[in-house]
């Protein structure tokens, strides 16, 4: 299984888009996913978990999205130049040993031209702190909006064959 992060908690995102297109390839590859919206954070998150009262519903979410898995592609939008507040207090909030020596993948998202390049570099850093092992293979999703028409719909260009080749690549390490 894994899992991948929808790391926004800002709604109909083109984050949560992604992270259903990802979904969507990997299922096409008999490959079993899950989805962790950052959206279904628990509400008074930022208060609790952070000051050591862990609530049942954030130990859910660890139980199911995190403490199993072994494999994370992680959708990381640009906020500000690097990458949303919410990514970094759910990463405070979990135990460190809990990512120990697990795979992740990062697939940048923004608007812009850079694909959260600096985003993608700053969350590398961390992810290494936490002694996972980061691909080298890293999609930078630009100008984010034009991959959609007017429905919703993926169209077919640059952004849909990184998503591609990040399955397979995934597909090359399982």
């Amino acid at each position: 299984m894994i899992t991948i992060v929808s790391a926004t908690h800002r709604n109909d995102s083109a984050t949560f888009k992604v992270a259903h297109k990802i979904k969507a390839i990997l299922s096409e590859q008999n490959i079993q996913s899950q989805i962790w919206d950052f959206q279904q954070l628990p509400r008074d998150f930022l208060f609790n978990e952070m000051f050591g009262e862990r609530s049942p519903a954030f130990q859910n979410e660890l139980d199911q999205y995190i403490t199993p898995i072994q494999q994370f592609i992680w959708v990381v939008p640009e906020y500000n130049g690097s990458f949303s507040g919410v990514t970094k207090l759910v990463l405070d909030a979990v135990p460190p040993k809990v990512w120990t020596n697990k795979w992740c993948y990062l697939v940048g998202v923004a608007s812009g031209a850079a694909g959260n390049l600096r985003g993608q570099e700053h969350l590398t850093g961390i992810m290494h702190y936490l002694k996972m092992h980061v691909h080298y293979f890293k999609p930078k999703l630009s100008g984010i909006a034009t991959s959609f028409d007017e429905h919703g719909n993926w169209i077919e260009g640059r952004n849909l064959d990184q998503l591609v080749q990040l399955v397979e690549e995934l597909k090359s390490g399982i």
